[in-house]
């Protein structure tokens, strides 16, 4: 008993490490990409400076995840790009085809919104990637 609680511990946690900013890579002089700034909120409520700041970038305070803390959601200017693998996107670069084994070539499309959490299959180099849930 005490290994399946120290197990889901551990992957508890391991998700937690997918809650980061996104890498804002340096974008070509005039690339739409450089429309988009990521914006934090410190606590669970976001303060009001948070919140204007968050509608300044064109994004909207939402609930996200299990927690249910405020965040700052803002559209990436790449949604639904064509991609590869994450360094195509500002997010991550996800796959929401039919159902294929992992490792299988496929296209992806780049994430919507800035927010880490839910169920989602990630492209790398072309292939499918074991699917994952963020919360």
């Amino acid at each position: 008993m005490k290994f399946l609680f120290a197990l889901f511990a551990a992957i508890t946690l391991s998700g937690c490490a997918w809650f980061h900013a996104p890498a804002t890579p340096d974008p070509e002089p005039g690339a739409a990409e450089s429309s988009y700034t990521h914006i934090d909120v410190a606590g669970e409520i976001a303060t009001p400076a948070e919140h204007a700041a968050c509608e300044a970038v064109g994004g909207s305070i939402r609930r996200e995840g299990m927690l249910g803390w405020e965040h700052c959601v803002q559209t990436y200017p790449d949604a639904g790009k064509a991609c590869s693998g994450e360094a195509d996107c500002l997010g991550t670069c996800r796959y929401e085809g039919e159902v294929v084994e992992p490792g299988t070539r496929v296209t992806g499309a780049c994430q919507v919104v800035d927010v880490p959490f839910g169920c989602y299959a990630t492209v790398e180099d072309g292939r499918l990637q074991h699917a994952l849930c963020v919360d």
